[in-house]
């Protein structure tokens, strides 16, 4: 991965996160949508990212203590913390299919 692209999920990320965070400014009575897409694509979009750090590191990215060991550590528990990737999908879905009066 070349490090303008990392940039550009990084900055992607946080444009969502801060998306669902001003509809909730705003008053909307629900972000659960908004929350969910965020989380599944930032934290989808990291370990991509840290992925590619380790590969950039090689043997010194898995070296315990090091910054880029620990991310790499960390981003696996953001996946699973508050439901897994796959469960985000399902919540997801779930938000649009009751929004088109699909009534999921």
């Amino acid at each position: 991965m070349l490090p303008g692209f990392a940039l550009l999920k990084i900055d992607a990320s946080a444009l969502l996160i801060y998306r669902a965070a001003w509809l909730k400014d705003q008053g909307a009575p629900r972000v659960t949508r908004e929350a969910a897409m965020a989380k599944l694509y930032a934290t989808d979009e990291a370990q991509q990212v840290i992925d590619a750090a380790v590969q950039l590191f090689g043997g010194l990215g898995v070296v315990s203590g090091h910054p880029v060991e620990r991310l790499y550590r960390e981003i696996r528990a953001l996946r699973i913390y508050e439901g897994a990737s796959e469960v985000q999908k399902i919540v997801i879905a779930r938000q649009v299919l009751a929004g088109m009066g699909g009534g999921a």
